[in-house]
């Protein structure tokens, strides 16, 4: 998200301040239509492709084929998490050789085996996994590994229910004060995969599985993914976005924005009560607390810049 998309305003939770959202409605209120759908993707310009999708898919425009940038958006997303920031937050060094196969149009087998060597990661048991933690040398294991090694499964360990499309039709409709408690980060689409399916039931939402999530999310991605964008029951437009499920809701009258409403995937992160408030309160009072405030941070990936508070260890 631009600095344009999010209000100066500091939104405080316990743990941490970030900007609120900006109203989009207001600044698209009155615009034709097609003005309305060319300024979104440059004022949400974290996730454009995303952005530009779902108000395609809300203003019933025709389809472009946004899928490709998508993926790339979420490539870059996860691939800088995992192979820069990460590593720094852990004292490992990082590789950032690694993000400039993203700009290498055959550069996603290198990628992948850059991430999980030559092992299909999602598909793995967890005794196989940890298998794979002791012996694999790609930066993405060796940042798992020292996870499971040194971080108790319970700090930050929270568990909310996956963010459904009737969720978002909800949002959307009726803007509540206060968004229900949902996970809305990219865990809710791989958690089918049997290695998640496994790790969760062992030790349920840790920091360890909220990361594992991004990993195979990009493995996920690099394999061409499921479709990523559409509209709900009630009409709203949707998109797998690099941070979770995104909607957008507009209503049009004679050509011009009448009504507009985004509900990033952040609002449910950073809402009161959500997702990230809580993994916070789960963390422990140690002298790796500020660290692990980090990590929480990586694994849920806020679109607005997120400074963390009260968390000295």
């Amino acid at each position: 998200m631009s600095p344009l998309a999010a209000s100066a305003v500091l939104a405080h939770r316990r743990g941490f301040s970030a900007p609120a959202f900006t109203d989009a409605g207001r600044w698209l209120a009155g615009r034709p239509v097609e003005e309305a759908a060319r300024l979104i993707p440059r004022v949400f310009n974290l996730c454009a492709a995303a952005h530009g999708a779902a108000s395609a898919q809300a203003l019933h425009l025709p389809a472009t084929d946004a899928e490709a940038s998508i993926r790339q958006e979420t490539l870059r997303d996860h691939a800088l998490a995992l192979f820069h920031q990460a590593p720094e937050a852990l004292d490992l060094p990082g590789e950032r050789d690694a993000l400039g196969l993203l700009a290498n149009p055959d550069g996603g087998a290198e990628l992948a085996r850059r991430v999980s060597g030559d092992v299909d990661l999602a598909g793995l048991s967890l005794s196989d996994f940890d298998l794979w933690l002791a012996r694999g040398e790609t930066l993405p294991a060796r940042l798992l590994r020292q996870v499971r090694q040194h971080i108790d499964p319970a700090w930050g360990r929270v568990g909310l229910p996956p963010l459904t499309l009737s969720d978002l039709d909800a949002a959307v409709a009726d803007a509540p004060r206060d968004l229900p408690a949902r996970d809305a980060t990219v865990l809710t689409r791989v958690r089918q995969a049997p290695l998640l399916v496994a790790l969760l039931a062992a030790e349920g939402g840790s920091l360890l599985a909220r990361l594992l999530a991004r990993v195979l999310d990009l493995l996920a991605v690099l394999k061409g993914g499921p479709a990523s964008c559409g509209r709900t029951a009630a009409g709203h437009g949707f998109a797998a976005a690099a941070r979770g499920l995104l909607a957008h809701g507009a209503r049009v009258e004679a050509g011009r924005i009448a009504f507009y409403r985004i509900v990033p995937p952040s609002a449910w992160t950073l809402a009161p009560g959500g997702l990230l408030e809580r993994m916070l309160a789960a963390l422990p009072s140690r002298a790796e607390t500020p660290m692990l405030g980090r990590l929480a941070l990586l694994a849920v990936n806020p679109c607005v810049p997120v400074k963390l508070e009260g968390l000295g260890g």
